[in-house]
């Protein structure tokens, strides 16, 4: 749940605001504990319950909804990591990253600007799980 709140950029009051379209109840929201306890009882609740009245179908289709809502927009979200980040993220020297480019061993940058350039997040965090699993597997 936090790992999906991090990315998607949520708070958890957004969170739960937007899942049950009640933004009153929600705004003193106390935390992650709060919206680990929600996807869980919304899971045991998609478990449990078949759409057979009137009022499940109506909850579990707002639920749907709002799910569906929430995966476009974290799908959408995209970041732009300048040199610094990446440096930090991957714990490569700058050279190291410009030579690896050239030997297309690292995901490619995008123009910013005549004179700035920007990775994505995405590509970046890819290549390091990349390297995780390559040095898990024994291979280099």
């Amino acid at each position: 749940m936090a790992v999906f709140l991090r990315r998607s950029r949520l708070t958890p009051s957004e969170f739960g605001a937007r899942a049950t379209g009640d933004r009153k109840s929600w705004a003193t929201c106390a935390g992650l504990g709060t919206a680990d306890r929600v996807l869980a009882s919304t899971a045991a609740w998609n478990r449990d319950y078949e759409p057979d009245g009137l009022g499940i179908r109506h909850q579990r289709r707002r639920y749907e909804t709002m799910t569906s809502v929430i995966e476009r927009e974290t799908a959408l979200q995209v970041r732009i990591l300048r040199l610094p980040e990446v440096l930090a993220r991957t714990g490569l020297s700058r050279s190291t990253i410009y030579v690896r480019l050239d030997q297309g061993r690292f995901p490619r940058p995008v123009s910013l600007g005549a004179r700035a350039v920007g990775w994505i997040e995405a590509e970046v965090d890819e290549w390091i799980r990349d390297r995780i699993a390559a040095s898990r597997d024994g291979a280099e």
